[in-house]
């Protein structure tokens, strides 16, 4: 985000009110800055000022529909200044409206195309998408404008560790410390990325050193699950018939050991059974494949997946990642929904869904402006009478 500074002061007695717009912080500054929008007596440049401070306090504060509004206001008067194309953009992208964010996210590149800013965000609106080659092309590309930037790198090793490359994630997280040491997501997603590799050490190396440098839950837990982790390593367990938990709607962070076609749990199953090193799998039903993992480092909602934990596995720690909403136009989940009820428009559908603690993936028939919602969606199918969508969690 950018503050802007004021370009000329022609109105001495009003000082005061733009001086505060600029530099308190919270309501103040937005009555400040609401003071000069509706004084009247203001050129073009100093609203834009006014309204770009105004939305960055309303960001500050999660009101992202007002922060909108007060970018749009500020774009109608300084159409050619990128930083409040990234504001709006990281706006919308609040308010998961992902369409607008990167169009905002690519007008911002276009008037500066050395904006490292909008090239990083961009890149989360992708990643939150699902389509990592493009949010890690926009992560290499905030890096090379801006080579110490930390936060390109934490991010863009998310990518990588979703893609299930966790050494290449660790050099990332890695990198990232070196230029922020005091940079306690990058070690937490290390220290992840180190359990999915089987460096347990080193994992709870990274959760201690986070915890020192600022207490927090996810090093917390991590370290807990870490630990009892390796304390169900220790007992003899072969004796044991083999068995799995499965979890319905769950996607495991692990070292990827193989990949299985087939359109059978059951079989996915199987081969992690017969696999001395698999310690789990995740078996994406939407697309027929197996993923036979090591240990599996964090959990995760992703409708599309039902996962296995042999009986011997400790279960990872719950990722408190953010939750997005995934569209699927002209597609529809079969099967009888858990729940149903009349909405008219797609948005509302989505909006009750995301609001439903059962609610997973829900399909809107148009025609019949019927909203049903899945609390385990099977995969779906095409339907032109139809817009779908589920809800996924993102690892940021």
């Amino acid at each position: 985000m950018c503050v802007m500074a004021w370009l000329a002061l022609p109105f001495p007695a009003a000082a005061d009110e733009r001086e505060d717009c600029e530099k308190l912080k919270g309501l103040a500054s937005i009555e400040a800055c609401t003071q000069v929008i509706e004084a009247g007596s203001y050129g073009a440049n100093d609203l834009a000022v006014a309204y770009l401070n105004r939305g960055l306090e309303n960001f500050a504060r999660r009101d992202y529909d007002q922060a909108v509004a007060d970018y749009t206001a500020a774009i109608a008067l300084d159409g050619k200044n990128a930083d409040i194309y990234n504001n709006r953009g990281n706006a919308y992208h609040a308010k998961r409206d992902y369409p607008r964010a990167l169009r905002d996210f690519d007008k911002a590149i276009a008037l500066n195309a050395a904006h490292a800013l909008a090239y990083n965000n961009r890149g989360i609106v992708y990643g939150d998408m699902g389509d990592f080659d493009r949010a890690i092309q926009d992560y290499d590309q905030a890096i090379a404008i801006h080579p110490a930037y930390a936060s390109a790198y934490n991010n863009r090793g998310n990518i990588r560790a979703k893609q299930g490359d966790f050494r290449m994630a660790v050099q990332d997280y890695s990198q990232a410390i070196v230029l922020k040491p005091s940079y306690v997501g990058a070690y937490n997603n290390r220290a992840m990325a180190y359990g999915a590799l089987g460096q347990y050490a080193e994992a709870a190396d990274d959760f201690r050193q986070s915890m020192a440098l600022r207490p927090n839950e996810t090093a917390k837990s991590g370290l807990a699950a870490l630990e009892a982790r390796i304390a169900a390593k220790a007992v003899d367990l072969t004796a044991a018939p083999m068995s799995f938990r499965r979890m319905p709607n769950t996607d495991l962070a692990g070292a990827l050991l193989d990949t299985v076609t087939t359109d059978n749990l059951d079989a996915c199953e199987a081969a992690c059974a017969g696999n001395s090193y698999c310690r789990a799998y995740s078996f994406n039903m939407w697309n027929g494949l197996c993923f036979l993992k090591g240990d599996p480092a964090m959990r995760y909602l992703e409708p599309s997946t039902m996962s296995g934990l042999k009986s011997e596995t400790y279960p990872p720690p719950i990722s408190d990642a953010g939750i997005a909403m995934v569209r699927f136009r002209n597609k529809a989940f079969p099967g009888e929904p858990v729940r149903e009820s009349q909405e008219k428009r797609f948005e509302d559908c989505e909006a009750t869904c995301q609001i439903s603690d059962t609610c997973v993936a829900f399909s809107f028939i148009r025609t019949e402006k019927s909203c049903r919602m899945f609390e385990k969606p099977g995969a779906y199918v095409s339907d032109a009478a139809a817009d779908s969508g589920a809800k996924r969690q993102i690892i940021n």
